[in-house]
């Protein structure tokens, strides 16, 4: 059904954010984020209960309270939350006014779900399988500018323009923060980012905003939700491709997906975890320094960081436990990473699925040229230790042994 974005074009998506990249030097509130929004956009409408407008104020105004009280941004950084925060409640409205001219939204079909501590493989492999011309991902600019979906804008290469545009004004361009994750604007992405627009957890990642977090959490259901929503958007547009999804938070969030994805096809990602908790708090640390010129002493950072990646990992036993009759498929980080292509067949063929002389050709050509994609693009060296962060092995064997143990999974060089 056509709807009024059917035509936009590059003037249309520039006039409509522009007033995201002003400076600003107010406070934070829900109210004067929506009346900005609302002033841009022309519309009003936040969803109501079906789309849990509620929810998403509660989380907002939690969000909103952290910024201001617990997030020490600098002024660069205020003015860089504002943008990110309004850009989000345009995108909502915009979201919201496409999906009521659009009701014969379609189903999601057997969706590839990977999941797995942070910093296991899961971006690569994301990747790697997003070159199969039968998949579709996430990507950076269908989530930071989600409307009118992909296949439907006249001029696409302004949704990647200005994607690019607002990840230079939040300084995801640096060579510092490209070191440890790679940016672009049609980059293959984490599931989050189609959950910005019902505030989510991506904002915890950015700033400091602890207070926020359980609040965040606790409406995990409804961002989910939204998150299918936007995946329907564009599926309408590609009715044929499956889509590979991935997220680390997936590990504690398998009823929730299994609830919108019945017939989901699951795979853990596996790697030593004292290569991956350093890892994660130099993300952190490196992502919230954009922002903030405090960030929490490292020492300070790890262990509880430990503690909660382990509680995640016991979490997801448990539940595997529990669940038998569900199908999981685990990769292994050295197996992939020493034949990505075979491990995608393998995948493939444990889910019954067949990878094309068409998806291995694209996927080798990809693997040749891949340092478009790898954590070192910019040439500056992400170093980082245990030690940096208050960390030893003996205590993430203590944490991790049996994990280790109970799926063979290799003790990198440490």
């Amino acid at each position: 059904m056509p709807t009024i974005y059917d035509n936009d074009t590059r003037a249309d998506l520039e006039r409509v954010y522009a007033p995201v990249f002003e400076e600003f030097t107010g406070t934070f509130s829900p109210d004067g984020l929506i009346a900005e929004a609302r002033a841009a956009t022309g519309l009003a409408d936040l969803g109501g209960e079906a789309m849990h407008e509620p929810g998403f104020l509660t989380r907002l105004t939690a969000l909103c309270n952290a910024l201001e009280t617990e997030a020490n941004l600098t002024a660069l950084g205020r003015t860089r939350a504002h943008c990110r925060l309004l850009a989000m409640v345009i995108s909502r409205l915009r979201i919201v006014d496409y999906v009521r001219q659009s009701p014969d939204l379609p189903a999601i079909r057997a969706p590839l779900v990977g999941t797995g501590m942070p910093r296991s493989g899961t971006s690569f492999f994301q990747a790697l399988l997003a070159q199969d011309p039968g998949n579709l991902v996430p990507r950076t600019g269908q989530g930071i500018v989600p409307i009118p979906p992909l296949g439907v804008l006249s001029e696409e290469q302004a949704r990647l323009d200005l994607t690019w545009k607002m990840l230079q004004f939040h300084g995801f361009d640096s060579d510092e923060v490209n070191a440890i994750h790679p940016f672009a604007p049609d980059a293959e992405d984490e599931d989050v980012l189609f959950q910005e627009a019902a505030c989510c957890a991506l904002f915890s990642g950015f700033y400091n905003v602890p207070s926020y977090v359980p609040v965040q959490q606790a409406g995990y259901a409804e961002q989910i939700a939204w998150q299918k929503q936007l995946m329907q958007l564009i599926q309408a547009n590609h009715p044929s491709k499956r889509w590979v999804l991935k997220a680390p938070e997936y590990v504690t969030k398998l009823d929730e997906v299994l609830e919108h994805y019945p017939d989901a096809m699951i795979f853990v990602n596996h790697r030593d975890p004292a290569r991956t908790i350093a890892s994660i708090a130099s993300l952190y640390i490196t992502f919230q320094s954009v922002n903030s010129d405090f960030s929490v002493p490292g020492e300070y950072l790890g262990p509880p960081l430990l503690k909660g990646q382990a509680a995640s990992i016991d979490a997801l036993e448990k539940w595997r436990e529990a669940h038998p009759q569900v199908k999981i498929v685990d990769v292994h980080y050295k197996g992939l990473v020493a034949d990505p292509v075979d491990t995608a067949e393998t995948v493939y063929g444990a889910f019954g699925l067949d990878l094309s002389a068409e998806a291995r050709s694209a996927m080798t050509h990809w693997l040749a040229e891949r340092n478009r994609h790898g954590q070192a693009q910019s040439g500056v060296k992400h170093s980082y230790s245990l030690e940096d962060f208050g960390l030893s092995e003996d205590m993430v064997e203590e944490a991790f042994g049996g994990y280790l143990n109970r799926y063979d999974i290799e003790r990198e060089r440490r």
